[in-house]
């Protein structure tokens, strides 16, 4: 091991001694936290089970006279640690008996508040949620327990698609049993909808929110509004002998996205520069050379964005007599996502690179170079339809329990982009249009100075080298299951009940991710004419106007009268043939059974349940192969395809067998002590086990060589199994009573069969360009049988402070905080040039998403008609890479949200809402940490509403 790795991992022992002793600090506290409790009188304590409103519930049942009402954020917290106090799992939870009592803008937004529950902030909003510092790989996601379907290339659930307003529950389960299905390394979420019997009453319920984005409001022309409007109704009747239930709710949103933004090209290579001459820097690491990274290109992008969503959440609960009950739910999400973007290029990145400042790893800081310009516009339209839902029937009596449970659900996601390109000429005053230029990224964020000759602004010096790109992208993912499970309850015995239970689910992702129509090359005089028509002035009155940069304008033209005028039709619609190379088509058929034996003792302080889960999958994954030709544009090497396909068809079987122990033990009045063991898998990304190979069709203009044509075709890995882990759970819980609570867990996994990038030359395949054979290698990832461990800690602290006087017995508190750390070694997968890939210049990352710090924590004040919250979350750097071009590094983000509910009357409210008030931007390095390569910038939102509730 290096100086500075056992240095490092020194660091990161001392970081969890820290925990550790922090952690015992926080259990040393747990008398004087109970004695603030213990000096209330029996009278004022909740009782031990709530019912009715006190669970935030308004109705009459379980009401008398003297009952405490408590709602809202009391209401829900309460609820909170009722699950997880009264469960047989390590599970956290945000339940709610009202739909849309919790005070977020989507799902992903209300899983943050869970302890241990991060995210990733994309353009504002939630998503990729991770739980105990793991990335989304590792978790898994359900809806009413069933499997959901995505419309990303992973199988990472778009929360967004489903509204906070009509969703009432979020339970995190971060141990297992036999009976949950499998899929989750990390943990679990699974979101609830209401059961209309369950709830109990009728409740009508209607919002309506205004929406006021700042950074939208700076493009011209906008004013930064939108609005979200919702409405519920659920209610209960007599049917016959039995009881009939039903819940609808419709949400509705139309607002924006707005975002600016800095990027460079995925493609990253060691100091390999065009034109360089004597200053080109060597490939290879023994010449003595100081390498660094560059990139083919860098880009400043200003973007009009519009985001609209319906969707409607229903279910029909019906129990003829006490012992059956039959449920219907259904879900439809329909999200319509239009941006309108004009990108400032530095398109030949590598060219005549002189640096200015280089890190110790490799980062290029500052550097200077000539490079031709181009102003690019594009529109993207995407539309995502989400089809969900599912019967079920259960069965209860004295003796057993059965039920049955068949669920379908599909996402459709349709994405059209329709893209132009002027870029400088000779026109422009410089040899063959390159602009000198210095790009320095030392302050973190990017400063451009172009030639103070140049004017970026003048349109007229965009006069070359154009083009009309349309590119589409069709993704349909299906997953129908059935489950049967049953329960044999077991009278005066330790064994309670057995359960038993069968799954069987066909899963298949059919994806046309490169259906290409271009216009490669326009003639002069619709160049010329295009440039004269289609002009507009910048758009935006203050671009990155929060960052050091100093470019704040450029020469845009409008998208669509430039696609228009190229390519003479508003849009050229989809290819002839809609097949490429890079189509994938996986179907994933999974049958799974388990058993288990729920065990306690007749004082109930010790319990808990044992069993073996154990599932087979057989994986079917479909691709093609295709012939390509070469030619040259504009001096550069650039891939079509001459039309002819063969099939290829790949299989893989393989079986896990998934043991667990759950125990949960009352070892004090209040204080519970909780052990898992358990063992879990992680499939991979499903799109990762096509059998596609994705080649770049894109003049990059620094395609020299057929080779640098073919290089860096990557694809799909049909044999990838998921990784695998022995889980360890201890947890350690005191509930001084109903309202708060103070808990330590710490965890361990062993993991194996982790997925990493396959060595450079490990798969070689041969395909046809120009009518001869080229062999080359195909990134791809697969599994590594090596052993790596994770351990970790997780603090979660709930206290009301309602024994102060008042008025400041109306505040509370919730707060966790989860430190992670593994040996587990994630090489750089990218292999542009397979003799010299880049994990021989970087160091090994993380596991992907592993934050080592995350934090939340949650002040409200709630007292008479007012509801006050101030919600801070923080998670530090992670690994987000980008496909398998390059690793890619998020720095350490740090978020705050405020919200505040006034209560007018009995049945109406007023609300509002403002979020990212910190308003940093997001910022991403590649390949290296330090080496900025993505700022982010979407600034702050505001809401404000009225509820009504009857």
């Amino acid at each position: 091991m290096s100086k500075s790795r056992q240095t490092t991992a020194f660091s990161r022992q001392r970081r969890l001694c820290a925990g550790l002793m922090a952690s015992a600090a926080a259990l040393l506290l747990l008398p004087h936290f109970a004695q603030a409790q213990d000096a209330r009188s029996d009278d004022d304590r909740p009782p031990a089970s709530d019912n009715g409103e006190q669970q935030g519930v308004s109705s009459a049942a379980g009401q008398g006279a003297g009952d405490i009402v408590v709602t809202g954020i009391r209401a829900t917290q309460r609820n909170s640690i009722e699950v997880k106090r009264n469960a047989n799992v390590i599970v956290d939870a945000i339940v709610s008996d009202e739909i849309g009592a919790t005070p977020d803008q989507s799902v992903g937004e209300t899983l943050e508040r869970i302890v241990g529950v991060t995210a990733d902030r994309f353009k504002g909003s939630a998503s990729e949620i991770s739980i105990r510092g793991l990335g989304p790989f590792l978790g898994f996601s359900t809806l009413n327990g069933r499997e959901v379907t995505s419309g990303s290339g992973d199988r990472s659930v778009s929360f967004q698609q489903f509204p906070s307003e009509l969703v009432n529950g979020v339970l995190v389960y971060k141990s297992q049993n036999a009976s949950l299905v499998e899929g989750g390394t990390s943990g679990i979420i699974d979101l609830r909808t209401l059961r209309p019997l369950d709830y109990g009453h009728r409740r009508l319920q209607a919002e309506i929110r205004g929406t006021y984005e700042a950074y939208d409001d700076k493009i011209k022309g906008r004013n930064g509004l939108g609005y979200r409007g919702s409405v519920s109704y659920t209610d209960q009747f007599k049917l016959g002998d039995g009881d009939f239930g039903i819940s609808i709710g419709y949400e509705r949103a139309d607002e924006s996205a707005p975002e600016d933004f800095y990027t460079e090209s995925s493609t990253s290579r060691p100091c390999n520069t065009i034109g360089g001459g004597t200053d080109r820097c060597s490939y290879d690491p023994e010449s003595g050379n100081p390498y660094y990274f560059v990139q083919n290109s860098y880009l400043f992008r200003q973007m009009n964005n519009n985001l609209t969503r319906d969707a409607v959440i229903g279910s029909v609960q019906y129990m003829p007599r006490p012992e059956l009950d039959i449920n219907l739910d259904a879900q439809f999400s329909r999200r319509g996502w239009t941006e309108n973007r004009s990108d400032l290029v530095v398109a030949e990145g590598r060219r005549g690179i002189t640096p200015i400042d280089r890190a110790d790893n490799g980062a290029l800081n500052a550097f200077s170079g000539q490079s031709r310009l181009e102003s690019q516009t594009r529109i993207r339209d995407r539309d995502e339809d989400y089809y969900g839902g599912g019967a079920s029937v259960e069965w209860t009596d004295d003796a057993a329990k059965i039920g049955v449970d068949v669920s379908y659900s599909q996402t459709k996601r349709d994405q059209v982009d329709r893209q132009t390109r002027l870029r400088t000429s000779e026109t422009s005053g410089y040899d063959h249009g390159r602009i000198p230029y210095t790009l320095d990224k030392r302050s973190g964020e990017p400063v451009l100075t172009l030639d103070p000759g140049f004017d970026v602004n003048d349109h007229d010096l965009y006069d070359d080298a154009s083009y009309a790109r349309r590119r589409a992208e069709y993704r349909n993912d299906k997953i129908f299951a059935v489950r049967l499970d049953g329960t044999a309850f077991v009278a005066d015995s330790f064994i309670r009940s057995f359960q038993g239970g069968l799954r069987y689910s066909d899963h298949r992702r059919v994806a046309d991710l490169d259906n290409a129509n271009d216009v490669s090359s326009v003639d002069d005089a619709l160049i010329a004419e295009g440039n004269s028509q289609c002009r507009i002035n910048f758009r935006e009155k203050d671009f990155m106007g929060d960052s050091s940069s100093n470019i704040h304008s450029w020469a845009e033209f409008d998208p669509l009268c430039t696609y228009t005028t190229f390519a003479g039709s508003e849009d050229l619609g989809p290819a002839t043939d809609p097949r490429s190379t890079s189509d994938i088509n996986v179907t994933e058929k999974i049958m799974a059974g388990y058993a288990m034996a729920n065990f306690g003792t007749s004082d109930d302080r010790l319990g808990g349940n044992v069993g073996v889960r154990i599932v087979n999958t057989t994986v079917r994954s479909v691709g093609y192969r295709g012939a390509f030709d070469a030619t040259l544009v504009n001096g550069s090497y650039m891939l079509t395809p001459t039309g002819g396909f063969d099939t290829v068809i790949r299989k893989n079987n393989f079986t896990n067998v998934l043991p667990s122990l759950n125990v949960k033990y009352l070892a004090a009045q209040n204080f519970l002590v909780r052990g898992a063991i358990y063992r879990a898998i992680s499939r991979p990304n499903i799109e990762d086990m096509g059998a596609g190979r994705d080649f770049s069709l894109e003049n990059s203009d620094t395609n020299e060589t057929i080779a640098d044509a073919v290089a860096g075709v990557q694809g799909g890995n049909p044999q990838l199994e998921p990784l695998k882990s022995w889980n360890g759970d201890l947890s350690f819980e005191y509930y001084p009573n109903q309202t708060n609570l103070i808990s330590l867990a710490l965890f361990y996994k062993q993991l194996q069969a982790g997925v990493i990038s396959a060595d450079a030359y490990s798969n070689m395949e041969t395909f046809t360009i120009n009518g001869q054979p080229v062999t080359v290698p195909v990134a791809q990832q697969t599994n590594d049988d090596s052993k790596s461990d994770l351990w970790g800690l997780e603090i979660n602290v709930s206290q009301e402070f309602t024994f102060l006087p008042s008025p400041f017995d109306g505040f509370g508190v919730t707060a966790g905080y989860t430190y992670a750390d593994t040996d587990f070694e994630y090489e750089d997968p990218s292999a542009v040039d397979p003799d010299y890939p880049l994990r021989l210049f970087t160091d090994p990352a993380s596991i992907i998403g592993l934050s080592h710090h995350t934090f939340s924590g949650q002040l409200y004040y709630e007292k008479g008609p007012a509801s006050l919250r101030l919600l801070y979350k923080y998670r530090s750097d992670y690994l987000k890479p980008y496909q398998l071009t390059a690793n890619r590094y998020a720095t350490p983000y740090n978020s705050l949200d405020f919200s505040a509910q006034f209560k007018l009357t009995d049945n109406l409210r007023l609300r509002f809402d403002a979020s990212n008030l910190l308003n940093e931007p997001q910022i991403l390095s590649r390949p290296v940490p330090g080496a900025v390569s993505e700022v982010s910038y979407y600034g702050r939102r505001y809401n404000l509403g009225l509820k009504l509730r009857l």
